[in-house]
């Protein structure tokens, strides 16, 4: 499998500010191979969606992000899941 595309993982981590009731993020560059869900297996496991998931498939095995962000547009993670040496996201919206 080849890692040609590029995204940004976002962790909220730290307290909520008090003035602006923002978490602080952390964000953190990784290489991935990014895959669309097909129109059968969107609807036999996610169900009817507005927006179609995509499969993100990450080299090594990471911490489960709060949130993808891929071209500026934050992405929430819908599944995760750990294989032997490799971590494929389900992303969505």
């Amino acid at each position: 499998m080849r890692y040609n595309d590029r995204i940004t993982l976002v962790y909220m981590d730290g307290p909520e500010d008090e003035l602006t009731g923002e978490v602080i993020s952390v964000k953190k560059r990784v290489t991935c191979c990014i895959q669309p869900v097909t129109n059968l297996q969107k609807l036999n496991v996610y169900g009817l969606l507005k927006t179609s998931p995509l499969e993100v498939h990450l080299k090594n095995r990471i911490d489960i992000p709060d949130r993808v962000e891929i071209d500026g547009v934050q992405h929430n993670v819908i599944e995760a899941i750990k294989g032997r040496k490799v971590r494929v996201l389900t992303i969505g919206g």
